[in-house]
C-alpha cells in the first residue's frame, strides 16, 4: 500500500502568513513554498539542567538515527489548534496544557541545497518537565528513544567537540551511552540555526534563573 503523502497549508513568505492553500510536502520541499512547523524543546532541572533529545528512527528518509530537537513537525493542511499538543503526543507520548508552554514565537528558517529548497515558519515553544525519562513512549514509530543532555554541554558543543556520558530511554529500558558532536542533527550547527540555537539558549538560561522568559524567534 503506498503511503499517502503529508499535505501541508503554504504560507507566504514575505507577510508570513498561511494562504489557505494545500502543498504536498514534497513539492513544497522542492519548490521552496513556505510552510508552517512546529518545535518543542523539553528541559528539566532535575537530576541536572538538561535538554532532552529525541533520536530519529532508523527508517526516516531524512538524517536517521540523529539526535534531534524533543518534538518537531510539520503542520498539517487543515490544523488550526493543538498543533504541538498532537506532534508532542504521536512522538513521545505526553500531554500537557497549553499554558505550560512558553511560547517563543516563530523562526524564519531557509535551508537551500542540491536536494532541497526548505522555506518554513517554525512556531518553537519550551516545556519544563521533571518527569522520568522512563515516562515517556514513542506512539508513531519516528522516535527511536529519548537522551536527557547536559545544558552546559549543549552549548559547549558550538565551541569544541568532546564526549559526554547521558542516560537514554528506548521503551523499554533506561541506558547509559556516550555521545559526542557527530550523534546530533548537523543542521543543528547550521549557519541558517545560529540565531535560533542562541535564542534557545537565552530562553532556557531565564527560564532556569527567572521562572519568565523575555526573548523570543521574532
Amino acid at each position: 500500500m503506498a503511503i499517502k503523502e503529508e499535505i501541508l497549508e503554504e504560507w507566504n513568505w514575505e507577510q508570513g502568513v498561511p494562504t489557505g492553500k494545500p502543498v504536498a510536502r514534497s513539492i513544497a520541499h522542492k519548490q521552496g513554498i513556505a510552510h508552517e512547523g512546529v518545535h518543542l524543546w523539553v528541559v528539566r532541572t532535575q537530576p541536572q539542567k538538561e535538554i532532552l533529545f529525541q533520536m530519529r528512527a532508523s527508517h526516516k528518509d531524512m538524517y536517521p538515527d540523529y539526535l534531534d530537537i524533543t518534538v518537531g513537525g510539520h503542520v498539517p493542511f487543515g490544523l488550526t489548534s493543538n498543533k504541538i499538543q498532537k506532534e508532542a503526543y504521536e512522538e513521545i507520548g505526553i500531554t500537557f496544557d497549553e499554558k505550560q508552554l512558553i511560547d517563543l514565537g516563530y523562526y524564519r528558517y531557509e535551508e537551500i541545497n542540491d536536494l532541497l529548497f526548505h522555506r518554513e515558519f517554525q512556531r518553537v515553544y519550551l516545556l519544563l518537565s521533571n518527569n522520568p525519562l522512563s515516562s515517556y513512549s514513542f506512539n508513531d514509530n519516528e522516535v527511536s528513544s529519548i537522551y536527557a543532555v547536559p545544558l552546559d554541554y549543549c552549548k559547549n558543543l558550538f565551541i569544541k567537540d568532546y564526549s559526554v556520558t547521558v542516560e537514554s530511554f528506548n521503551g523499554t529500558d533506561t541506558i547509559v551511552t556516550t555521545i559526542s558532536k557527530k550523534d546530533f542533527h548537523p543542521l543543528l550547527f547550521a549557519p541558517s540555526m545560529e540565531r535560533y540555537m542562541e535564542i534557545l539558549f537565552q530562553a532556557i538560561d531565564e527560564l532556569f534563573t527567572k521562572g519568565t522568559v523575555s526573548v523570543s524567534m521574532s
